[in-house]
C-alpha cells in the first residue's frame, strides 16, 4: 500500500465511533476503497469497517485525495484493547472486490492531536480511549464496561501499559504516577491555565484572564508567563501568575482541568517537556480540556489541522469563518461563535491620535519553522520581495511629506515570527516610529490608530470591530498566495474593509486619501464589517467562559462533548 495511515482524530456519538484517515504520499486514484480493520493480540479481527478516499486539503492548501472516514457501531465491539489497521479493497475478475490478505494489513498511525485529545470518554454504558503502541507507531483503542470492577480495571492497565512505555525509554512515563504523589498539592476544585506565548500578555489570553479574575475571584484560573517578561505588569495585578517553567507551572500543568492559549498549548509547555514528546506521550496521560482561543481571525482555514492541535474548543468571530473551519479544518462541533476575548476592549477612541499603525503579516518561507529550534529558511529575507517594499515605502519621499503635513506618526510593528530575520530598513521621517513586535502593545495600538496599513494580517478584523479604515497593501500577492496561504473564504476586494494597493507609491496615495477626509471611513465597508461578525456586543468573554463551561460540565453525560472523565 504506498502511503502511510493516519488516524486524525476520533468523534464518539452516542452508539459510534468515527476514525478520520488519511494515506500520506501521492494522489489516490477515485474510487479507490479501504477497509479499517480493530485487531486484537489474540483474538484477530474483532470489527470492520469500508470507505472510499476523497479529497482532503493539506496546510499549503493543496488538494490531494487521500482521507476516509470509518464508522464502527460500539455495540458491535467486545470489551479489550485493539489496534488499528488498513486493508486495500481490490477489483475482481467479475467486477466485485476483495480485501487483500492480512499480511498486507497496515497498522494506523496515530496523529499528534488525535493522541493531544484522547481521554477515557463515556459512550452509553461503556468507556473508550485511544493509545499510541508503546513500541511502534500504532493507533491502540482500548473498550470497556463503565461499570467500577471495569474502571479499577482500566487503571491496573494504565500501569502496565506506562510499564510498556518505560521499557521502551518513551517520554513522560512517569505522569501518571508524579500526578497521583502530587496530588496534596495541587489546588482541590477545577484548575484552569491560561497563557499566551511564554513572554507575553497582551493579547486573547490576558482578555479572558482578566474577565475570570474579576468576575471569578476565588476560582482556581492562573495566567502563566516568563519571569523576566516585560509583561508581567499587565498580570501581576490580577494575581494568580505562575512562572513559566517553575516547580508550580510543571505541578499545575500536571493537574489542570483546562488548559487556554491564544496562540498553540505548546507555548505553555515548561521549557524541559518536549513539545512533541508530550504531544504524543502526555498529554492523554492528563487529559486536560484544550481551548485554542486564537489571535486573530483565521483567514486561509485550512492551515488549521485538528490532526495537529487536537483542540476540543475552538473560538470563531462569525458563521462565515466557522463554517470555513468546519470544511477543512476536521473540527466541527468544536468550532463556537463567541467573538474574541481581546474585541471586549475594543472600543472608538475618545480623540483621534494622530497616528498610522503599519502592521504586515510573516510570510512562512521567510521564517524558521515554528517549534522546530532550527534558525533556517525556505527563503532568505535579503533581496525578498518583502524587504523590497519595506525599504521602498519607509524610504518614501512622499511618505514623509504626507506625515508631516498631516501632523501624523506612522508605528511600524514588524510581524513577531520574523523577528529573527528582519532586517529593518532606515526610515525617511523622525514621524515613523518602528516598535518591538513582542513588547509592543498591539490591542492598544489597535484601538487607537486613525488609520491601519496591512496586506493580509488579521487585525484588519480588530480595527474594522472598532470602525477605523484601512488600506491593504498586497506588494506580493502571488508569491504570497504560492507560499504562504493559497485560497481564503476572504477576499480583501471583495469583502475587505478598505481598498487594495500593490505598491508603496499606490499605499502611500491611498493614506493621503483618508488623511483628506479625517480619517472616516466609508459607509460601504460598515456593511462588510456586519457580514462578518456574528456579535459586536462586548460580551465574548462571558459566552467563551459559558462555553468553556459546558465542557467540563458535559463529563460523563452521554453524547455529549468531550465527556471528561478520570483516567
Amino acid at each position: 500500500m504506498p502511503g502511510q495511515p493516519i488516524c486524525e482524530y476520533l468523534d464518539v456519538s452516542e452508539s459510534h465511533l468515527r476514525f478520520a484517515v488519511r494515506l500520506t504520499g501521492e494522489d489516490r486514484a477515485p474510487g479507490d476503497r479501504f477497509v479499517l480493520r480493530m485487531s486484537g493480540r489474540w483474538r484477530g479481527v474483532v470489527a470492520t469497517a469500508t470507505s472510499e478516499v476523497v479529497p482532503r486539503v493539506n496546510t499549503l492548501g493543496v488538494w490531494v485525495r487521500s482521507a476516509m472516514v470509518f464508522e464502527l457501531p460500539v455495540d458491535d465491539l467486545p470489551d479489550g484493547s485493539f489496534r488499528l489497521e488498513l486493508v486495500e479493497l481490490e477489483s475482481t475478475a467479475d467486477g466485485g472486490e476483495e480485501a487483500l490478505s492480512s499480511s498486507h494489513a497496515v497498522p494506523v498511525q496515530p496523529s499528534p492531536g488525535l493522541l493531544a485529545a484522547s481521554r477515557p470518554t463515556r459512550i452509553g454504558r461503556r468507556r473508550v480511549q485511544v493509545f499510541p503502541a508503546a513500541g511502534r507507531p500504532v493507533t491502540w483503542v482500548r473498550v470497556a464496561a463503565d461499570t467500577t470492577p471495569a474502571r479499577a480495571l482500566w487503571r491496573m492497565r494504565n500501569v502496565l501499559v506506562d510499564v510498556a512505555f518505560a521499557a521502551h525509554a518513551r517520554r513522560f512515563t512517569w505522569v501518571r504516577t508524579v500526578r497521583l504523589l502530587t496530588r496534596p498539592l495541587a489546588p482541590r476544585g477545577p484548575v484552569w491555565l491560561i497563557g499566551e506565548r511564554p513572554e507575553t500578555a497582551r493579547d486573547n489570553g490576558r482578555a479572558l484572564f482578566a474577565h475570570l479574575r474579576a468576575s471569578r475571584p476565588t476560582a482556581h484560573v492562573y495566567y502563566v508567563i516568563a519571569a523576566d517578561s516585560p509583561m508581567r505588569s499587565a498580570v501581576d495585578p490580577l494575581g494568580q501568575v505562575i512562572i513559566h517553567s517553575s516547580w508550580r507551572h510543571r505541578l499545575m500543568m500536571l493537574h489542570a482541568d483546562v488548559l487556554i492559549n491564544a496562540y498553540s498549548i505548546k507555548h505553555m509547555l515548561p521549557s524541559r517537556w518536549h513539545p512533541s514528546g508530550y504531544m504524543r506521550q502526555g498529554a492523554w496521560r492528563i487529559g486536560s480540556v484544550r481551548v485554542y482561543l486564537k489571535h486573530g481571525v483565521h483567514l486561509s482555514p485550512y492551515a488549521v489541522k485538528r490532526a495537529s492541535g487536537g483542540y476540543d474548543l475552538v473560538a470563531t468571530v462569525g458563521d462565515r469563518e466557522a463554517e470555513a473551519l468546519a470544511a477543512t479544518s476536521g473540527y466541527r462541533d468544536q468550532l463556537v461563535v463567541t467573538g474574541l476575548a481581546r474585541y471586549d476592549a475594543l472600543v472608538p477612541p475618545a480623540v483621534p491620535s494622530r497616528t498610522i499603525l503599519f502592521m504586515p503579516t510573516w510570510r512562512r518561507y521567510l521564517a524558521p519553522t515554528l517549534f522546530s529550534g532550527s534558525d533556517e529558511t525556505q527563503v532568505a529575507y535579503e533581496g525578498s520581495t518583502y524587504e523590497r517594499f519595506m525599504t521602498d515605502f519607509l524610504g518614501s519621499e512622499q511618505l514623509a511629506d504626507l506625515l508631516e503635513a498631516h501632523d501624523l506618526t506612522l508605528q511600524v510593528v514588524p510581524h513577531y515570527n520574523l523577528r529573527t530575520v528582519l532586517r529593518t530598513p532606515e526610515v525617511v521621517s523622525a514621524r515613523i516610529d518602528v516598535l518591538d513586535a513582542a513588547t509592543a502593545d498591539i490591542p492598544a495600538l489597535l484601538r487607537s490608530c486613525d488609520l491601519l496599513v496591512t496586506d493580509y494580517s488579521s487585525v484588519q478584523f480588530d480595527v474594522a470591530y472598532v470602525g477605523t479604515p484601512m488600506v491593504y497593501c498586497q506588494f506580493d500577492e502571488g508569491e504570497y498566495t504560492t507560499g504562504h496561504s493559497a485560497f481564503s473564504w476572504f477576499d480583501p476586494r471583495r469583502d475587505g474593509f478598505g481598498p487594495v494597493t500593490c505598491d508603496a507609491d499606490t499605499t502611500v496615495s491611498a493614506i493621503e486619501h483618508y488623511a483628506e477626509r479625517g480619517f472616516v471611513r466609508e459607509a460601504g465597508y460598515g456593511e462588510r464589517v456586519r457580514s462578518v461578525f456574528a456579535h459586536q456586543d462586548h460580551h465574548n468573554c462571558e459566552r467563551l467562559v459559558e462555553s468553556i463551561d459546558s465542557l467540563t460540565r458535559a463529563a460523563g453525560e452521554p453524547g455529549s462533548r468531550p465527556r471528561v472523565l478520570p483516567g
